[in-house]
């Protein structure tokens, strides 16, 4: 590890770091009334507006995995550290995985590799 770099961890973990960095994505969730005219003018009230990011990672050693795995695949919130865009620096805030895929690369004894891992982490609180 650099010192100078900082890292993405999971609950205080650095995990296994994505191959590209992170994709980055925000939504935004409106009221119910929320809609578009035939004129095509939008007539919306946002309520708030969540951070999500996108995680891939190739050639993942097994122990790696479980360790990404044990946190993200329960559906729970954990604790990410990331460099958030909307803020401008590191931080820490509360996320959640709901779907992720993996494809196994190769299952020797004591040298097992995943050859993908991939799912997307969204943001718990809203952005202010």
């Amino acid at each position: 590890m650099n010192k100078y770099q900082d890292y993405i961890k999971m609950n205080g973990v650095v995990i296994y770091q994505p191959d590209e960095g992170l994709g980055y994505d925000f939504e935004t969730t409106y009221t119910e009334d929320s809609t578009r005219v035939q004129s095509g003018v939008m007539h919306a009230t946002p309520m708030f507006t969540v951070e999500a990011f996108s995680y891939r990672a190739t050639w993942v050693p097994a122990a790696r995995m479980r360790e990404i795995l044990q946190i993200a695949a329960k559906g729970s919130p954990f604790t990410l550290h990331y460099f958030s865009p909307y803020y401008g620096c590191w931080r820490d805030d509360r996320f959640y995985v709901a779907k992720g895929s993996l494809s196994i690369g190769r299952l020797e004894y004591r040298d097992e590799v995943f050859e993908n891992l991939s799912f997307n982490m969204v943001g718990v609180n809203p952005i202010r």
